[in-house]
């Protein structure tokens, strides 16, 4: 009976073993089938191909003097177009009397607006809703132009938020008309005038050239002007000639001359062939947030093809956050890529075979190697075909909208934007059920 016990405890024993392991086996089975996995959303991204380089920016400098007294207030913006002959400042004998002139002329404006205002049918006036949006748009595109210091800008919005809250009034027929308050603004401005005799009659500030302005002096005008473009080469882009000059006290602004600017770098043998035998160049100054700014090759400087050269690049666009460069690391973007972003370690290969008819009707069997991603569709894995249009350091853009010929098969389905892409998983296949961890992305 004792021995009929023992062996009784010991199936009992190995029963629970054996359900142990069989529990193993299924959890591991479990866990290998139901992997965890991270994601990222497919993202749509614009990427350029670029080569860094120090540029140097060339243009002609002339020189705006004043020899009188007084007080200087500019009537045009840091990068506006001026001709030769045009105003470019007024003077004044005191900062009060250009103060109150910039007030006399807010003043005015501010009249013939309301004058414009009630001279406008009011039944071709914009809706309330419309009125309100540029309100908004002008008072953010002041508060931006002040924080730039673009003040005449800032003003424009200014004045343009007035007339659209002043039309709101007429739509919402909250007043009858701005008679009483025109009246008043041309008082002020008269009250004004009067303080002033020689009101209107101030002397004004000519440009001699016809160019783009800057009230900005460095004192390195002309360190590189384009009569020195024929003589650069190899070597000689240095800042030996960044000697700063006494211009004299006389000096109130400066014209660049002409519609063209340069900028010259130095690059490798390699650097400019890509450069040569880009389709459309365009440069980057990620200082001043100049972005594709676009430019033509004007020269490649080179001894023979194996040498280092110096690139000349011409430019017209012009603002006040460029007119006054000199020295700046720049890049020379030589493409555009703008497609769905993918991270290398994301792609994946899998081979199809498929059915060829050739030309004389001869059906044979090809294996082809398609290279894609797995993109998660609920908790299930699905293999999507990718078309590579730039490769960069650890990233792939792929096409978005590929030509049916850019297909290596029609078998599988194509990467989508904002498709949930597995970047990071274990033994994936098409059709596996997964989960996902609590930190993916996207």
């Amino acid at each position: 009976m004792e021995k009929d016990s023992v062996t009784m405890v010991k199936k009992i024993a190995l029963a629970i073993v054996t359900m142990l392991i069989i529990a193993y086996v299924i959890s591991v089975a479990v866990k290998a089938n139901f992997t965890q996995i991270k994601t990222e959303s497919a993202a749509l991204m614009t990427v350029s191909d670029s080569i860094p380089a120090t540029g140097y920016f060339i243009r002609d400098e002339s020189l705006i003097r004043y020899d009188g007294s007084g007080v200087i207030s500019y009537t045009v913006e840091d990068g506006d177009k001026i001709s030769v002959g045009e105003p470019v400042a007024k003077v004044f004998k005191d900062s009060e009397a250009a103060s109150d002139k910039r007030t006399i002329d807010r003043l005015e404006q501010q009249a013939a607006n309301l004058e414009q205002l009630e001279e406008t049918d009011k039944t071709v006036m914009q809706a309330p809703d419309v009125i309100d949006k540029s309100i908004s748009t002008n008072l953010s595109g002041a508060k931006i132009n002040a924080s730039k210091k673009n003040f005449t800008e800032a003003d424009k919005c200014i004045n343009t938020a007035l007339y659209s809250i002043n039309q709101r009034q007429l739509v919402t027929q909250k007043t009858e008309g701005f008679s009483d308050k025109v009246e008043q603004l041309k008082e002020k401005a008269e009250e004004l005038k009067k303080k002033y005799p020689s009101y209107g009659k101030e002397k004004s500030v000519l440009s001699t050239k016809t160019g783009y302005f800057s009230s900005v002096i460095d004192g390195y005008e002309n360190y590189y002007s384009t009569a020195d473009i024929d003589s650069l080469e190899v070597g000689s882009l240095d800042d030996s000639k960044l000697v700063k000059k006494d211009i004299g006290d006389n000096v109130v602004g400066k014209t660049i001359v002409g519609v063209y600017w340069y900028i010259a770098c130095e690059v490798s043998a390699d650097e400019a062939i890509q450069i040569k035998n880009a389709y459309r160049l365009s440069v980057d100054i990620p200082m001043t947030n100049n972005h594709n700014i676009s430019v033509e090759l004007e020269e490649v400087k080179q001894k023979t093809k194996s040498s280092r050269a110096v690139v000349i690049l011409k430019g017209s666009y012009m603002n006040k956050d460029m007119i006054n460069l000199r020295k700046e690391d720049i890049a020379i973007v030589k493409n555009t890529y703008e497609g769905i972003y993918v991270p290398r370690n994301a792609v994946h290969e899998q081979s199809v075979t498929e059915e060829v008819t050739d030309q004389n009707g001869v059906t044979t069997t090809e294996t082809k190697t398609v290279e894609g991603v797995y993109i998660m569709i609920g908790n299930e894995l699905q293999f999507k075909q990718i078309v590579p249009l730039y490769s960069g350091d650890g990233y792939i853009i792929c096409k978005q909208n590929p030509q049916p010929e850019d297909l290596v098969t029609h078998d599988i389905g194509l990467l989508k934007a904002y498709d949930d892409v597995v970047v990071e998983g274990a033994n994936l296949y098409d059709g596996k059920i997964v989960e996902r961890t609590s930190n993916q992305t996207g």
